[in-house]
């Protein structure tokens, strides 16, 4: 009894510092699909042009004790192809508790995809490896894991082309709508003519799936579109210009009557200003007159006083005269 208990505390000893050792543990973080992709619809799908690159950005955590060693990063597709960036020859160290991004890229392909409808899943796949190169072990996740849910998908050049044309199309009736934007009779008549060809450019990328006549009528759309913004820019500096030569004509026009108004004023104050130097003449003309008439009348009063002098005197005389024939003595007869 004895020695099967000093045995299992033996035992319990020995296996202590393997179960407090952190067991090799590492992730593969939030990726990132990269441009230049066509279209990227979160939750969906991320698609790439047939015959251009694309490229996943994975970051990988290292959350054991000792060095990681990425030896190979890779994609497993589920038509059963990988695409791989291959570090084996030089692994790449992470440092406990780092992240370093790794980038896979490749050649999207339109007859590895098989058909641009479909969405096609995949793994997301790091190796790594011990000190000498061995012992490699493989991390994995799926698309759907991260919670991104991106599938993959190719699209022909005719699609991406008509799918890019049709963006391009929306964004200029966007910032320029058709039913407030456009004045000139000009413009409006080419975006009518813009907007037929854009339906029918849903009609065949949506409907029938030729992506090449699709293309063909979007473009024409935004090449439309963009000759009626010409036309309108063209017919409102012609309004512009038409008002400016107005507004100057106009201003001409009103200087004209001012300065005739203004000559008129001038006219007036001179004329007003002669009268009143006539009525101050005149003024000095009557007060002439009125002294005239005040030294004729003090002439008057002059002749009046001598007048009334010679009178009384006469009167006098001639009351002299009576008194002495009255008084004088009668002669001795």
């Amino acid at each position: 009894m004895r020695k099967t208990t000093i045995l299992c505390i033996v035992l319990v000893l020995a296996l202590a510092p393997m179960v407090m050792m952190s067991p090799v543990k590492a992730d593969i973080t939030q990726w990132t699909w990269l441009p230049p992709y066509v279209t990227k619809v979160d939750g969906q799908y991320i698609a790439y042009k047939d015959l251009t690159t694309a490229s996943l950005v994975v970051p990988v955590t290292n959350d054991v004790v000792a060095l990681m060693n990425v030896s190979k990063v890779y994609i497993t597709f589920d038509w059963y192809a990988n695409k791989t960036l291959d570090l084996s020859s030089s692994p790449v160290q992470i440092v406990n508790g780092a992240t370093k991004f790794f980038t896979v890229s490749f050649t999207a392909s339109l007859t590895e995809a098989v058909s641009s409808s479909i969405q096609h899943t995949y793994t997301v796949n790091v190796v790594h490896v011990n000190s000498t190169g061995g012992n490699p072990i493989r991390l994995t996740k799926n698309w759907n894991d991260l919670g991104t849910d991106w599938k993959f998908v190719v699209y022909s050049s005719d699609q991406a082309d008509a799918f890019n044309a049709a963006k391009e199309y929306q964004l200029l009736t966007q910032n320029f709508p058709a039913a407030t934007y456009f004045t000139g009779a000009t413009a409006k008549k080419l975006v009518r003519q813009a907007l037929i060809d854009a339906s029918l450019g849903s009609f065949y990328y949506n409907v029938t799936f030729d992506y090449a006549s699709a293309k063909a009528q979007y473009n024409t759309a935004v090449s439309l579109y963009n000759e009626a913004l010409t036309a309108e820019e063209d017919y409102l500096a012609s309004s512009q210009s038409a008002t400016l030569n107005q507004s100057i004509s106009q201003s001409a026009e009103n200087f004209a009557y001012a300065e005739y108004y203004k000559a008129i004023a001038e006219a007036n104050k001179i004329e007003a200003e002669a009268s009143m130097m006539q009525a101050n003449a005149s003024l000095k003309q009557a007060d002439a007159a009125m002294k005239q008439a005040d030294a004729a009348l003090t002439n008057a009063y002059g002749y009046y006083s001598i007048g009334v002098g010679f009178a009384i005197g006469f009167t006098l005389i001639g009351i002299g005269v009576i008194v002495y024939a009255w008084r004088k003595p009668k002669p001795v007869t």
